[in-house]
Formats: C-alpha cells, sequence, structure tokens
C-alpha cells in the first residue's frame, strides 16, 4: 500500500505506528507515505525469510541471489540498498564492513515479529544518515498479560526443514517475549540453476561446469524483549537478537573450472544486537523522554577459492590462492529522545545521539601479501534533531523538522522534513504530501580501505510525495495513490580517476570518489477490497518507477539515461483471499515483475556491461487451515507454474516448490 491504508498483504490495520514521525501516533494523522506489515501475515508465509514477507509492498524491490541463504537486497523507490535505512525496534542494524553498509535481509529472522512499518521517501530528518529512500522498522512483539506460546513445523521442496518456537507473557512488574527458530534447506546450485542462457566462467572461454547437487543453507536464531515497570512513570525495556547463517555458494569468477563449485566456498556469518531503553513520563505526562543505548556486531567469515591476492606481481592479480577472509563489524552508542506536549501549539519531538561504527578485516592465509592492506576503522557520528507536529483545524496534521549530523575528521550535513495530512472526513478522503531531504555518509570501506577516500562528500537528495487516501462503499473499499519525485547528486562511485591517490593509481587499484546522478520518480498504487463480505477479499498494488542513471556530469558516460540496476518500470500484485468455508483461508498471490537491467563484471577483460533481465509472473498459493483453538495446518505452493527467472543475473530461483507444516499454539 501506498500510505497505510492499505498495506500489502497485511489482513487489518494496527491503530498506531511509531516510525513516521519518531512517536505513537494514529497512522491517519501522518502525512508520510507509510505501509505496516503486521505479525498474522507474517505468519502466514511460516518460515519463509524477508524476501517473500516484503515482496507484494508498493514502491519497494528485494532480490534475492541463489535462493534462501543467498545475499537479500532491498531498494525503496530504488534506491540504492545501502541508501535505505532498517531499524530493529529502533535500532539501526547493517554491515559496517560492507562497501556500502546495507543489510543482507537473507541473515535477519521473521520470528517474532509484531509488525514492519516502511516509511518511503527522504527520512534523514528524523532518522540521519542512509535513510534516502525510506525506512523499514521490524518491530519486534512485546509480551502482553496473557501467556501466548507457539511452536510450527514446516518441511517442503529442496530438503527444507524449518522450527521456531516462541513464548510471551508476563510476571507481575515483567513483560516477556522470547522467540528462536532454525531452517536447513539443501538448496541448489545457486550459480546457474535453472538458467536458459549460456554462461561463460571467469577465464572467458570455458563454459560453466555441470552444476552441483546443491548449495546447502544452515541458519537459526533467538531474540527476546523484556520490560519492568518501575513504577507508573518510569518503566525499562531491554531487546536482544542473535542469528547465524551458514551457506555454501558459488564462485563464478574462478579461472579454474573446478573451482567454480568448490565446496571449499562457503561462510559463516553472525549478527548480533542489543539495547536498553528507560521510558520516563515528567510533568504530568507533558514530557516523555527516551534514553537508550545500544550496541550490534557482525562477524562474517569467508572461505573462498582464488581469492587471496599476490602482492608481488606489480598489478593486482587473484592468485590462486584459497583463503579466508574475516570481517568483523561493531556499532554502539547511546540516544535521548523527548516529546514535549506544548498546549495548543502541538508537540515536539527532539533529541541527541551519538554513534561510533568500526571495521576491520582480516585475511589468512595470503602467502606472499605485501600490497593489500586489511581495513582496521572508525567513525563516530554525533547528531541533533528536532520535529514540530501540529493539529489545525481539527482536520490539517503538519510537522515540520530537522537535524544535524557531524561525522569526526568529516563532513557535517544538515537535512529537513515537512509533511501534512488534509482530512475530509464526509468523503473519507485522506490528502497528504510530504517532502525532505536526505543525506548518507561514506562508509568506512570508501573512506578508509585501500580504495577509499578519506575526505568524501555525503550522498545527497530531495525528495517529494503527493497522495490520496480513499475510502468508499462503507468501508468495503481503501484506495491509494502516490506520485513521488527524488533528485540524487554527490552518488559515491568507484573507478580509475585523477582524484586517486599515486599509489592509487600507480597500483591500478582506482577508488572511491563523488561524482554520481540519479532522478527517481514515479507512481504507487494499491487498494483493498472486500468483494464478498465473509467470503472473498482483494488486495491489489502498482508501482511505476522511472528511475534513470544521469551519469557523470560533462562526459559520455554510457550509462547515462539508463534505467537504474534492478529497478523494473511496471510492477504489480494481485492477492485473493478465499474464507467462505469455516476455519479456511485459500489465498492466490499473483507477481508481476518487468524488465530489469542488471551489471555483469567480465573477468576477462575487467571490464563490466549491462545485461537484460526478463519480464515475469509468478503465481503461489497459500491455504491454511485451523482445526481446533491451538492446532493449525498450512501448505505452500509456490511459483506453479514453474517459471524461468532472474533477480540477480546467473543466480538461479527455486521452481514449482512444496511446503506443509503445523502450527500449535496455547
Amino acid at each position: 500500500g501506498a500510505n497505510g491504508l492499505a498495506p500489502a498483504f497485511a489482513d487489518e490495520l494496527p491503530e498506531i505506528v511509531v516510525t513516521a514521525d519518531r512517536v505513537e501516533e494514529p497512522i491517519g494523522q501522518t502525512g508520510a507515505s507509510i505501509t505496516v506489515i503486521h505479525a498474522a501475515e507474517v505468519e502466514k508465509l511460516g518460515t519463509k525469510g524477508f524476501a517473500d514477507v516484503l515482496q507484494g509492498v508498493a514502491g519497494l524491490d528485494v532480490y534475492e541471489a541463489g535462493g534462501v541463504g543467498g545475499v537479500t537486497q532491498v531498494r525503496l523507490r530504488a534506491a540504492q540498498p545501502g541508501e535505505t535505512l532498517v531499524l530493529i525496534d529502533g535500532i539501526r542494524v547493517g554491515n559496517t564492513t560492507s562497501t556500502d553498509g546495507s543489510v543482507d535481509f537473507g541473515n535477519l529472522s521473521t520470528v517474532d515479529i509484531d509488525r514492519i512499518e516502511i516509511l518511503r521517501g527522504p527520512q534523514s530528518a528524523l532518522y540521519g544518515s542512509d535513510a534516502m529512500g525510506g525506512v523499514i522498522n521490524i518491530i519486534t512483539r512485546k509480551g502482553g498479560k496473557t501467556p501466548r506460546r507457539n511452536v510450527t513445523v514446516e518441511a517442503g521442496s529442496y530438503g527444507t526443514l524449518s522450527t521456531r518456537a516462541s513464548m510471551s507473557g508476563s510476571d507481575g512488574a515483567w513483560t516477556y517475549s522470547l522467540g528462536i527458530n532454525a531452517l536447513h534447506s539443501d538448496g541448489f546450485a545457486r550459480y546457474g540453476y535453472r538458467i536458459d542462457h549460456p554462461i561463460i566462467i571467469g577465464d572467458g572461454v570455458t563454459p560453466l561446469p555441470p552444476l552441483p547437487a546443491d548449495d546447502p543453507t544452515d541458519k537459526g536464531g533467538v531474540s527476546g524483549r523484556f520490560s519492568y515497570k518501575v513504577s507508573d512513570d518510569v518503566s525499562v525495556d531491554f531487546g536482544f537478537s542473535v542469528f547465524g547463517n551458514a551457506i555454501r555458494f558459488d564462485n563464478p569468477g574462478a579461472f579454474l573450472a573446478s573451482d567454480v563449485f568448490n565446496p571449499f566456498n562457503h561462510s559463516r556469518v553472525f549478527v548480533g544486537d542489543a539495547f536498553v531503553r528507560a521510558n520516563i513520563d515528567s510533568f504530568g505526562g507533558a514530557l516523555k523522554s527516551q534514553i537508550t543505548a545500544f550496541g550490534n556486531v557482525t562477524r562474517n567469515d569467508v572461505w573462498e577459492t582464488e581469492a587471496c591476492y599476490d602482492g608481488n606481481l606489480a598489478y593486482p592479480f587473484p592468485a590462486l590462492f584459497n583463503c579466508r577472509n574475516s570481517y568483523l563489524g561493531t556499532r554502539y552508542g547511546a540516544e535521548y529522545q523527548g516529546d514535549l506536549k506544548i498546549g495548543p501549539f502541538g508537540s515536539l519531538v527532539f533529541g541527541a545521539k551519538t554513534e561510533t561504527e568500526t571495521a576491520s578485516e582480516n585475511e589468512d592465509p595470503n602467502p606472499n601479501d605485501g600490497s593489500f592492506t586489511p581495513i582496521s576503522a572508525q567513525q563516530t557520528t554525533n547528531s541533533l534533531y528536532a520535529e514540530h507536529r501540529l493539529t489545525l483545524f481539527q482536520r490539517l496534521d503538519l510537522t515540520f523538522g530537522g537535524r544535524i549530523d557531524a561525522v569526526e575528521n568529516g563532513p557535517s550535513f544538515d537535512t529537513w522534513r515537512a509533511t501534512a495530512a488534509y482530512h475530509i472526513d464526509e468523503t473519507g478522503t485522506k490528502l497528504r504530501a510530504s517532502a525532505g531531504s536526505a543525506d548518507k555518509a561514506a562508509t568506512l570501506y570508501q573512506r578508509f580501505s585501500i580504495y577509499g577516500t578519506s575526505d568524501l562528500l555525503p550522498e545527497q537528495s530531495v525528495g517529494f510525495d503527493a497522495g490520496i487516501d480513499q475510502k468508499l462503499f462503507n468501508d468495503r473499499l481503501t484506495a491509494s495513490a502516490t506520485l513521488f519525485s527524488t533528485k540524487y547528486h554527490d552518488l559515491v562511485a568507484y573507478g580509475d580517476v585523477s582524484s586517486c591517490s599515486p599509489a592509487q593509481i600507480m597500483g591500478f587499484l582506482g577508488c572511491y570518489y563523488n561524482v554520481g546522478r540519479a532522478e527517481m520518480q514515479g507512481v504507487e498504487l494499491s487498494a483493498d477490497a472486500t468483494l464478498v463480505p465473509g467470503v472473498l477479499r482483494a488486495k491489489a498494488t502498482y508501482t511505476y518507477t522511472d528511475a534513470r542513471d544521469l551519469g557523470v556530469a560533462g562526459t559520455g558516460d554510457l550509462d547515462a539515461g539508463l534505467q537504474l540496476y534492478h529497478i523494473p518500470r511496471n510492477k504489480g500484485s494481485l492477492s485473493l483471499i478465499y474464507d467462505g468455508v469455516a476455519n479456511l483461508e485459500i489465498e492466490p498471490r499473483l507477481s508481476l515483475v518487468g524488465q530489469r537491467i542488471d551489471e555483469y563484471f567480465n573477468e576477462t577483460t575487467f571490464t563490466s556491461q549491462n545485461v537484460n533481465l526478463g519480464s515475469y509472473a509468478k503465481l503461489d498459493v497459500l491455504a491454511n487451515y485451523k482445526v481446533n483453538d491451538n492446532l493449525s495446518m498450512f501448505a505452500r505452493i509456490e511459483n506453479l507454474t514453474d517459471t524461468r527467472y532472474e533477480e540477480v543475473y546467473n543466480y538461479g530461483t527455486a521452481g514449482r516448490s512444496y511446503y506443509a507444516g503445523i502450527s500449535y499454539s496455547w
């Protein structure tokens, strides 16, 4: 859904959201473009990952490289994966050792989620760096007065077996919620599976060797959230999550055919985060304060053939050394946020935050190392922000806010945002608009690796959207339409340019530099209709995105004017929910994705080229039967028509697949 009135594939609308303005508020009051997916919808998909949960959201593109466990990235309104901010319970997550700082959703779990709030458009005035395309806030379940326990087991195609368990409740002043999950999948050969066109390996001559039986995945995690009520005015929250993912992958750039599918190619990822937050009400509730301390860590160990470099060569050419690269990234800090009611003048949200990021890399073994230096760096960002919220004439909700972020030993940047929502209650209409700016500070890798440029400017964008939300036929139909436009400049690119250091130029390394420009504009539509009360409902979304690479000013950039990678101009979804038989729900879901452009790196010429990914239609069918108050059975057929398609060039996707499971609650 484009606005929260018609969330993509959500059963019903939560009354309250927190992401739109950093405080709890009725979703109808915000002028921002927001979608909410809550627990009931996530649980429909069994133990599937975020790639499936987020697939039907308007304005959002998700792609997975080679099935379960493969790198899974998300783009909001065509922004790069690292330009979408991801939060868990309001705490920023992401891999500080990656080139763009993006989140690999394949490493996260959908267990014990209360809801997912997706806020589109520039949001740096609220959340700081990275919130250029928008914000995805994953909110975990809180404990309630009534104890709740659940165990779910699922099995299916590609040797998949998964389990999850959760419990929540309260004990005196305490509330608690805990979840645990585990999944194994034999998977399939990530590179080349069900690909019809010829594939050549890294030497530029040899065809892809026969595919192995599979590339297995093992993943699991545990999460918890606790709250203690100290008094009527003070409470303390504590949350944590730990996820692990072990996969085997393929090395398509290998020069030796035997190394492409060598079992040595595997990785292990560990992701952990925790926070403690004090909630304090003062002055009779006029001031609500939150004081938060947080930290997260990502450890990634990668064993790969032909991955080490021979420092004795004048040109840093990949040597035939098999090695392990270990990456360790951390993020920690503290934040104060206040929400002050100022009577007829509305309310003021204000706060301050300090956050430190670190990144380190270790390469072992590398017998001839001499030219490649592992990264070991950190940077701290200090921030101040405020937003004024005001309601006029009981119809018009307004906000205006700004933020200053200062990177120590780096640039500072300021951002702003304004929203408006006008309600015409007589006709069930809401008119809304928002505008703002956003910045993304250069990552540690872009600043301090051997390819780094320490004085990179932040990427910048300015955007706006305007829309209408309409209820019709006694609320049997809710429909939304949104127009949006965003312009980007100073985008970070990589290349061998004159601005590189002498060592980078002499070593043919290249460097990161500010140069890129892009423009995105489009339309987001959504509708949620009750066709036959108590029998049949329908939900649909459509997104048109014109996302153009404007290239490098004053040059003959060949990519200038082309659609950005992985972004279809046209994308839609349709879901029919039949529940005309007691305790039974059947839901076919159709996903329609238009043609896209991807980038393919030619290992022989060491150049990149653009390739086309064809359009496709994918049909899934979900069924759920409630046996009694405690026991439910569910089943899914994915890709019913056995469609062959690619989300990432040369990486396979699953064919027709069958899954079934049981869920027991008490």
